[in-house]
């Protein structure tokens, strides 16, 4: 029971990062169309925010700090250069997003070198936690990294306050709206565009939460972004192009297949791609994919 039940966590743990990053992505593709290569930058740029800023001030500040410098940085991209490829192929939104990551990439390297910075977590996040206190059916001494579960419980609160705004706010009905004929808001006088570019900016600020607190899992280099994008990327597509839900039952499929091979090196390396397979040869529009966002 303690080994299944560990598993079990650090499956959630790894699907936290995940989710997080798949997030932002699977959002801005269902509200805009666009295919955001960029979002595993600005996931890393969020990160490398953190680390300065937390370092000169502490992690207090960093915390409401980086999501605000993240959606400044987000409205930026999308007013300055995403919006003029909402008309164009996946494939051109694809060249110039990824283009744009390898950019902030080499900037980042050059300011602060190719070395991985250290991210000190806060002392309140540091340490274990004694599940065996709080879970009866635990035998003996089980302990978990604190910092790890807070990025689960960080994870899944992001998605739950996401999906509220969308559900059941004004804001959200807008957008939903603009999901399925833009072009009529327009005529009805609503200004569309701001919503959208406001849902990139929120976009931007998962990306940030993700750097904040997977940034200490993970450390902080210039390819960190690169590294998780590919596979936060087929979380989007296995769960289905454009579905908030589907990518957080890919981001728990794919946790649980990695946690559950860790014994098994070779395996581990190639499982989730090995699922990716499987899933999109029975569903080729993943999960929960929608006719027609692809085509």
């Amino acid at each position: 029971m303690n080994y299944l039940f560990l598993q079990v966590l650090t499956g959630l743990q790894i699907s936290a990062l995940y989710m997080l990053i798949a997030l932002g992505l699977t959002l801005v593709f269902g509200t805009l169309g666009v295919v955001n290569f960029a979002h595993g930058a600005l996931f890393m740029l969020g990160a490398y925010f953190a680390v300065v800023i937390s370092d000169a001030f502490g992690f207090s500040v960093a915390l409401i700090a980086v999501p605000i410098m993240l959606f400044i940085v987000g409205i930026i991209l999308e007013r300055g250069l995403i919006r003029f490829f909402y008309e164009r192929s996946h494939t051109d939104q694809i060249l110039v997003t990824f283009g744009l990551a390898i950019v902030i990439g080499e900037v980042l390297k050059t300011i602060y070198g190719a070395n991985n910075l250290p991210f000190a977590k806060p002392s309140w996040g540091s340490g274990i936690v004694k599940l065996h206190e709080y879970l009866p059916f635990l035998e003996g001494f089980v302990a978990y990294p604190k910092w790890r579960l807070i990025l689960v419980v960080v994870s899944f609160s992001t998605v739950a306050a996401l999906f509220l705004l969308l559900q059941f706010t004004r804001f959200g009905l807008i957008v939903r709206a603009g999901m399925r004929d833009s072009q009529m808001l327009a005529f009805l006088g609503v200004n569309i565009t701001r919503r959208f570019t406001i849902v990139f900016g929120i976009g931007a600020v998962i990306a940030a939460i993700a750097g904040l607190f997977g940034g200490p899992i993970t450390q902080v280099e210039p390819e960190l972004g690169m590294k998780l994008l590919i596979p936060s990327f087929l979380v989007v597509v296995v769960g289905g192009m454009g579905s908030l839900p589907g990518a957080v039952l890919a981001s728990l499929l794919f946790g649980m297949a990695l946690s559950f091979t860790a014994k098994y090196a070779e395996i581990q390396q190639i499982i989730i791609y090995l699922l990716a397979v499987i899933i999109l040869l029975v569903r080729p529009r993943g999960l929960m994919g929608k006719k027609g966002l692809m085509e």
